[in-house]
């Protein structure tokens, strides 16, 4: 069975037609989805509808600059990593400073060179495909902290952040919040009789009952 291959998104933010041409001729035939922007405010909207994986947006834009779009988009701590890459035709130090404290991770001189632009975005990819094995590890942990290693059934801790938001939201809305307790009988007997072998083999049917 082959693992499904890593989609990547990326949205190219121009207001030049034959730069996004290019661009798109480019990257036509990389395995990309790609998705195309004319202005900050465009790119900003197309990114919010998009689960983005790398911009490549112009300094200088109608509305405003691309160190503004890099701003506005490292705001968002709602959304996954996204790898952003400045194009600019400023090639002094002091620009490239400002674009990379703006939240750009790279920059692209125009005119640029078609195989520098796909080495700098299989960078990205590479970056991309780190966080999103460190997002996997971290959902992986936090699932492992709420869950009990016996039974697969939410543990303590999971149990009083539902029961938490629950509570909050019967409080808010006024419906009824039911509690349902339950309990093996003689459970020590089958410790003690069977051993604590069997007393997981009967807490682990439970459970799949459950």
């Amino acid at each position: 069975m082959t693992s499904a291959v890593p989609k990547y998104e990326i949205l190219v933010v121009d207001d030049s037609a034959i730069h996004r041409k290019l661009i798109e001729h480019i990257l036509s035939g990389q395995g990309y989805s790609l998705s195309f922007a004319c202005n900050g405010s465009e790119a900003l909207q197309m990114y919010h509808e998009k689960a983005t994986s790398i911009v490549i947006t112009d300094w200088v834009m109608p509305d405003f600059s691309g160190l503004e779009l890099c701003e506005h988009i490292r705001a968002d701590k709602s959304s996954a990593y996204t790898y952003l890459i400045l194009m600019t035709s400023n090639t002094e130090k002091d620009g490239v400073v400002k674009g990379l404290e703006a939240g750009a991770d790279d920059y692209l001189v125009k005119p640029f060179d078609s195989d520098e632009m796909l080495a700098r975005i299989g960078v990205g990819r590479r970056i991309i495909d780190l966080h999103r094995q460190l997002e996997r590890k971290r959902a992986q942990l936090e699932e492992v902290a709420r869950t009990d290693s016996l039974t697969g059934l939410p543990n303590r801790r999971a149990l009083e952040e539902w029961a938490i938001k629950q509570l909050k939201g019967a409080s808010r809305h006024g419906f009824p919040f039911w509690v349902v307790l339950s309990d093996l009988d003689s459970f020590k007997e089958i410790n003690d009789s069977f051993g604590h072998e069997a007393g997981d083999i009967v807490l682990r049917t439970f459970a799949d009952t459950l």
